[in-house]
């Protein structure tokens, strides 16, 4: 009787081993063929990118689809909208863009992207402080911006709906 104990004691043992072993052997790592760019990490079979990168290796900067010429209509305060032309060029880091002629001024307003997301972080130009935020959707650009001129201390509400100018 021991020895049926024994036996059957050292087959169930093996059997539960070999059956964890069977199916630990089988998962496979979800990461073992990808490879992300720009310091991005694997988890789960995708990459998660850093700051200022995107795209399913992380081998896009995130201002990319920011960069070009804009050409729309710039409003404040409700008043007739003025034609622009915008360009937007890129920053000193891979989710910084800087925004020339959104304005009347020659200086760029600096931005920073976050995947379809603009902020302008406060900044004075001249006498005038802007900051604001924004959005990009596809060959569309819409920002908002808050002016305050120093001198007189009155705030305009502003607003630059454009679209992208893309060759064929």
């Amino acid at each position: 009787m021991k020895h049926v104990k024994l036996v059957f004691s050292t087959v169930i043992i093996f059997m539960l081993l070999a059956t964890g072993v069977v199916f630990n052997a089988c998962v496979k790592d979800p990461c073992k063929d990808i490879s992300c760019k720009n310091n991005g990490v694997c988890r789960d079979g995708r990459c998660k990118c850093p700051t200022g990168f995107e795209g399913p290796y992380c081998d896009t900067k995130t201002y990319e689809k920011f960069i070009g010429t804009w050409q729309g209509t710039y409003r404040c305060n409700g008043t007739v909208p003025d034609d622009r032309t915008v360009i937007i060029a890129p920053g000193n880091l891979a989710n910084a863009i800087s925004i020339y002629n959104i304005f009347t001024q020659n200086s760029a307003i600096n931005a920073t992207v976050d995947g379809d997301k603009i902020s302008i972080d406060e900044q004075t130009i001249g006498n005038t402080v802007y900051k604001g935020n924004g959005y990009i959707e596809g060959i569309y650009i819409t920002l908002f911006v808050e002016q305050k001129d120093n001198t007189t201390g009155l705030y305009t509400d502003c607003v630059l709906n454009a679209t992208k100018f893309v060759q064929h």
